[in-house]
Order: structure tokens, then C-alpha cells, then sequence
């Protein structure tokens, strides 16, 4: 077949991901592709592979059995192309997903030239593949193109099978495979980049394997050859290919793309102490002389800057933390933002709307909810805030709680700069301190206090003389006639 060389802007591609499967191997209530990688569906990663070829990809179409996918929930970054779903309704295998396809308008009023098709369970698969195989689609623009790789143990792989000039002829599935075709160690990697004439000449074409009543993608090799057509490959690594069927190879592939992640992040300066205990999701960001402590978990968009330290069991979750700051072991923040050189834990909690300013310190068994402590305010122990603000330099005791629910309604509470706020206080919004007030330990505030007052709210209390030593008779002397009753 004579081929030409296909210009950038001629090809036009479409995506897609075939994600219609059952995944009955992993005995879950949840979807194989979407089951949790690093903080972020399985799916996502192909799809951020495919996202990579930017303009070149004019949309992305995943393949969803018929009770649908929340494919929404999927996502590969602010330029990629939305999913797109399109409904496989007759479970009949890959080139009835490809068949899905031809069914809907976006192929047969879409301008895509070829189609890029992918298994939505290989996350390992990375742009600069996909790179190459559009580069070989531009040179040999009518030929069908597919990625292979050699296995030691080819073991539940289709076979690349050739003649003797080494031109592919067909794809062998290991159940219809002789014995000499079993010994073949280069496989079908699943990743294609078909012409758009190629898969609607063979619309309604592929015959149903006779053993289990599915029409495979693969078979279409063998039928391009039968025609005439031309079939060129790409050979792939080996780890490029491997998908997810069990529960186990979940983890093979998760503790895979963890290597590949924090290999990442090491090159530009980042320090591990363990990085095989150390999960890091793909949308973070760290600088360069941040430590990270082991069975630290660093998900969704997360950011962290320069020079900061993670302790153990920190669990972050969309937050950011600024350069220089201290993460204490054991605290979990989600969405929270952490201001430069501030200082939190250990054993802390953040939640939704935190911010903690320059140099803020926030310790042990503290919970935040909407906070927002100015730079250099402090709450170092066991206290809860909520619906708060508190300017600079402020220090909030121990035990402090700032009460913002009536059972009803959320109520905010507004604390000034330089304010000491003594132990065990309580708040109840809406409530107001100004700059420079102090509040004595054990109040109970419920009015506004004015700037630089002192307020205190405490009942009359009175120390009686002998009173402890006759209320320990009293106590002892009942003990004693219990244990004479019980004799």
C-alpha cells in the first residue's frame, strides 16, 4: 500500500477509553475504573495520558456499560477535553464498544480522521507513547497502528503473530493459540490509533468469537490484512500495558505509579525518607528541600512550597502549605491553606476553609472549621474554632471553643489583633473581641468586649475550712460499710 505522510494539521484525533467491563475479578460495589488510586480514580490516568496530545485530541469518549459511569467525577485537568460517555448497551466486547461508537453522532458527524483507543484500566500508560504512536499514524496515515511489547511470561496475552517477512498478519488470543503460537513473547498492548475509514468499512463485519459469543477489537488486524490494508506497530515497555483486573493488581499498578510519582518529585529536590511508604497523588505539587515523613498521604491539589516538613501519618487533602512551614505527625487538613513558616500539630485537624497566617501556630487536639487566625496568632492546645476570625499575634488558651451552632444555625465569631483569650473559654457567637482585650480563664463570653478590656465571668466561689478532710470521712466510712455488707 503506497502511504503518504499526514501533516499535523490534517490528522484530527478522537479518544477513546474503553471502560464497559464488568471488572467481576474484583468483587467490588465499586467500577473497576473508578476504584481509588493516590486520591484519584483509576480512569483519570489513562485520561490524563490521552489529555497530554493537547490540540491534536479533538475530544475524549469513554465507553460505559448501560447502568452508565458518574464519568463526572473523572478528571485530567483544566485543558482537558470533557468525557464524553457513550453507552455500550449489549455487553459483547471490545469491537461492540467500538460499535457504540460508530452508533453515536459524534462519529459520524465528528471531524476526527482516526481514533485513538485505549483500555480505561492502564494507568501506567503515558503521553510520550501516545507521542509516537500519532508520529507513526502522520507517516502511514491509512495504516492501522498498534503498540506491542515482549513479555517473559505472555501468559493471558493476545500474540503478535507474522510472517516471514515480519509483517503483522493477526492477533492470536491465547485461548484460540496453538503451541508454537503460546511461545510467542510479543503481545497485544491494547493501544490502537485506528483510521476513521478503517473502522467504518468494518462496521458490522466482525463476527462473535464462537466459544464466547464477543466480538474482539483484535480481530480487525487480521481483517485490514485480508484487504490489503497495512497494519504498523509501536513496541511499548512492558509495564505500559498492565492493566487491572483483581484487587491485587490494583496494588501492583498503585505501588507502580507511586514509584514513578515520587521518582518525580526526588529529581526536583524533594526529599523522601521512604518513598515506598509515602503516597503522593498526581495533581500535588512540592518544592524543592521539603521533607516528607513516611505514611504521609498528599492528595488531590494539594500544593506544598519550599523548605517545609511533613510529619508522619499527615494526611492533606486540596490543601496548600506555604515555604517553610511545620507539619506536625497525624494532621489531616482538606482545603485548608497554611501560611509560610507557620507551624501545625501534632495531632491536628483542619478543616474546609482554614487559614492559617505567616508564622501562625496551631497544636495538638485543635479542630478548625473556617478559621482564620492572622499571622502570628497561636491556639497550641485542645481547642475547637470554628466560624472564627483572630487577628495577629493573638493567643487563644487552652481548651478554648468558640460556640457557632444553636442546633439550628451557623453564627461567626470575630477576635481582634493582640487578644489573650484564657483557658477554657467559651465563645457563643455571634460575638465580638476587640484588639487588645483580654478574656480571664474559664469565661463564658456572650456580649461584645470592647478593645483593651479585661472580661471575666466566673461564678462566686468559696473555700471551706476542713471541708475535704470531712468529705473523705464521709466517703471512706460508706466504703467501708459496703464491703462489711458484702462479707
Amino acid at each position: 500500500m503506497t502511504t503518504k505522510t499526514m501533516t499535523t494539521e490534517a490528522m484530527v484525533i478522537d479518544g477513546v477509553l474503553l471502560a464497559a467491563g464488568s471488572g467481576t475479578r474484583m468483587r467490588s460495589p465499586v467500577a473497576k475504573v473508578l476504584s481509588p488510586v493516590l486520591g484519584v480514580p483509576l480512569l483519570s490516568y489513562p485520561y490524563r495520558a490521552m489529555a497530554g496530545l493537547g490540540p491534536l485530541l479533538a475530544s475524549i469518549h469513554v465507553i460505559v456499560p448501560p447502568g452508565g459511569l458518574p464519568v463526572e467525577t473523572v478528571h485530567a485537568g483544566r485543558e482537558a477535553p470533557p468525557l464524553q460517555p457513550v453507552i455500550q448497551e449489549k455487553p459483547d466486547g471490545t469491537w461492540g464498544a467500538c460499535e457504540a461508537l460508530f452508533s453515536s453522532r459524534i462519529f459520524l458527524e465528528g471531524p476526527a480522521t482516526h481514533f485513538l483507543v485505549l483500555n480505561g484500566d492502564g494507568p501506567l500508560v503515558e503521553t510520550a507513547l501516545l507521542d509516537a504512536l500519532v508520529a507513526l499514524g502522520r507517516e502511514y496515515p491509512e495504516a492501522l497502528v498498534l503498540t506491542t511489547a515482549r513479555l517473559d511470561n505472555p501468559t493471558g496475552y493476545g500474540r503478535i503473530l507474522r510472517d516471514s517477512s515480519g509483517k503483522v498478519t493477526g492477533i492470536r488470543e491465547e485461548n484460540g493459540a496453538s503451541s508454537e503460537e503460546r511461545a510467542l513473547r510479543e503481545v497485544n498492548a491494547g493501544i490502537y490509533l485506528i483510521p476513521r475509514t478503517i473502522l467504518h468499512e468494518a462496521r458490522g463485519k466482525i463476527l462473535p468469537d464462537p466459544r464466547k459469543g464477543e466480538r474482539y477489537l483484535t480481530d480487525l488486524v487480521a481483517r485490514v490484512v485480508s484487504r490489503g490494508g497495512e497494519v504498523r506497530t509501536h513496541e511499548a515497555s512492558a509495564d505500559s500495558m498492565r492493566g487491572v483486573n483483581t484487587q491485587e493488581e490494583l496494588s501492583r499498578v498503585t505501588e507502580l505509579l507511586r514509584e514513578r510519582i515520587n521518582r518525580g518529585h526526588m529529581e526536583q529536590g524533594v526529599t523522601f525518607q521512604d518513598p515506598a511508604r509515602t503516597d503522593v497523588g498526581p495533581d500535588v505539587t512540592i518544592g524543592a528541600g521539603t521533607v516528607l515523613l513516611p505514611q504521609s498521604f498528599l492528595e488531590g491539589k494539594t500544593r506544598v512550597g519550599t523548605g517545609c516538613r511533613v510529619g508522619m501519618g499527615v494526611h492533606l487533602i486540596g490543601s496548600e502549605v506555604g515555604d517553610g512551614a511545620t507539619i506536625r505527625d497525624y494532621v489531616v487538613a482538606t482545603e485548608a491553606v497554611v501560611g509560610p513558616g507557620a507551624v501545625v500539630g501534632p495531632f491536628a485537624h483542619l478543616r474546609p476553609g482554614t487559614r492559617l497566617g505567616r508564622e501562625a501556630h496551631l497544636g495538638n487536639f485543635v479542630e478548625t472549621k473556617k478559621a482564620v487566625l492572622g499571622a502570628g496568632a497561636k491556639a497550641n492546645h485542645l481547642s475547637y474554632l470554628g466560624d472564627v476570625t483572630v487577628g495577629e499575634r493573638t493567643n487563644i488558651g487552652a481548651g478554648t471553643i468558640t460556640c457557632n451552632y444553636d442546633g439550628y444555625e451557623k453564627f461567626s465569631t470575630t477576635i481582634g489583633a493582640d487578644v489573650f483569650v484564657g483557658s477554657d473559654t467559651q465563645l457563643v457567637a455571634p460575638v465580638s473581641v476587640g484588639d487588645g482585650a483580654v478574656i480571664a480563664a474559664g469565661s463564658t463570653v456572650v456580649e461584645d468586649v470592647p478593645p483593651g478590656a479585661l472580661y471575666l465571668s466566673r461564678a462566686r466561689s468559696e473555700a471551706r475550712p476542713e471541708g475535704g478532710t470531712r468529705y473523705r470521712r464521709r466517703r471512706e466510712a460508706k466504703k467501708n460499710s459496703s464491703k462489711k455488707e458484702l462479707s
